[in-house]
């Protein structure tokens, strides 16, 4: 894999890889996250919560890290909360709002949540909690007026909605800023999980004054095992974890300075790059989305028409191909490619996503999710395409 100094990867596994092109699952671990963090060993590696000078240290470099975060995000260090990672800061959000509600809480989720937010509101649900589970079109966009609608019938009870910046599986952006204003007009709380959205497009809390927002490092490049979850105002959450005072005590357990420094690190990188970086991933996908449509007959955009898509994210269906042997054919060919989220690729069951979006094949129906990163180049698709056409001809027996 061909990298920059400026945007290259720490030494790691993945440069054995000749074409890495699965970013949204983890983007590789970025060299100057790397360095920062080392810059920080014998510092930050100490426990926070301790009250001598070697953990005073890693309380100012996870405190920092807090406020650097959260100037990248528009918003107060006060509202950081440093999780395990993203799939605990959604449940936190979800689970915590509905256990900390008075009365039988109600939650709104789209139908193409991340899993970490619909099993949240299955749990709430099991729990007492009314969950409403609200459809999405065929590109696996939420209509605002959806939401207006459902939230119109007169309800004492505290509610929140739960809808995702940006799908993970098809790269469909939400509208919200409109979602958020819909939930704040009829005094519900609303969470967004924006775990894809940063560092593709704009993510501010000043822009999109959410009460409450996921995020985690490994999606931008930084260390594996942080994440955050923003809390504004008084929303009030029950912990899921207990035995410390930790994150005001909702998010209890030695905390990780270290992980928070590279974490900083990688948003900055992140943030201070766009637009550029979005521009030219989004002239790479136009680039691999025509040249796979042209090569392999039959060939279905998922997502495709939607108002907004995220720039470093394709996904595509194959009809006719199994998608277990094309996943191995192109790993053996050298090439990395999901078929979705990370988080569900071992499920025995197919995408909840690509089901709430119609997609329901019949027969064998391969899909491939591209995503790229920041060493990613025009020579990297078009081996991508080469690999991706060969397999597929050879699996469907139509090769020469």
């Amino acid at each position: 894999m061909k990298t920059s100094p400026e945007c290259g990867y720490a030494p790691c596994d993945v440069n054995r890889i000749m074409i890495y092109l699965d970013h949204a699952a983890t983007c590789p671990l970025r060299k100057p996250v790397w360095e920062a963090m080392d810059r920080l060993v014998g510092e930050a590696d100490f426990n926070p919560a301790s009250l001598h000078s070697p953990g005073g240290r890693a309380a100012a470099v996870l405190e920092r890290a807090r406020e650097e975060i959260a100037t990248a995000l528009r918003t107060s260090r006060s509202d950081i909360l440093f999780t395990g990672g993203g799939t605990q800061s959604d449940n936190l959000a979800v689970l915590g709002f509905a256990r900390a509600s008075e009365g039988t809480a109600r939650i709104l989720v789209s139908a193409v949540e991340h899993k970490a937010v619909l099993e949240a509101a299955r749990r709430a649900g099991a729990e007492g909690a009314v969950v409403d589970v609200l459809p999405v079109d065929s590109t696996g966009w939420l209509d605002p007026q959806t939401l207006a609608e459902r939230l119109s019938a007169a309800s004492d009870r505290p509610t929140l909605v739960s809808v995702m910046w940006a799908n993970s599986e098809v790269g469909t952006v939400q509208r919200v800023r409109d979602l958020c204003d819909i939930a704040h007009r009829h005094g519900a709380v609303f969470h967004t999980d924006a775990v894809q959205a940063c560092g593709k497009v704009p993510v501010s809390l000043e822009d999109v004054p959410a009460d409450l927002l996921t995020i985690t490092a490994h999606k931008l490049g930084g260390p594996v095992g942080i994440g955050l979850l923003v809390r504004r105002g008084d929303v009030r959450l029950e912990p899921l974890a207990y035995g410390g005072s930790q994150e005001r005590s909702l998010w209890p357990g030695t905390q990780n300075p270290l992980g928070a420094a590279g974490f900083a690190e990688a948003i900055r990188l992140a943030t201070s790059e766009l637009p550029g970086s979005a521009d030219r991933w989004r002239a790479l996908r136009v680039v691999l989305e025509d040249r796979l449509c042209a090569a392999i007959p039959e060939v279905t955009v998922h997502g495709k028409g939607a108002p907004e898509r995220l720039p470093q994210l394709l996904s595509v269906g194959v009809p006719g191909c199994d998608q277990a042997a094309l996943l191995t054919s192109l790993d053996l060919a050298g090439v990395a490619i999901s078929a979705g989220s990370a988080c569900a690729s071992g499920a025995s069951t197919g995408s909840h996503v690509l089901e709430a979006i119609g997609v329901r094949p019949a027969g064998s129906y391969a899909v491939l999710r591209f995503s790229f990163g920041p060493s990613t180049t025009v020579a990297d698709i078009d081996t991508a395409v080469a690999e991706v056409t060969k397999s597929v001809l050879r699996l469907r027996g139509t090769d020469a």
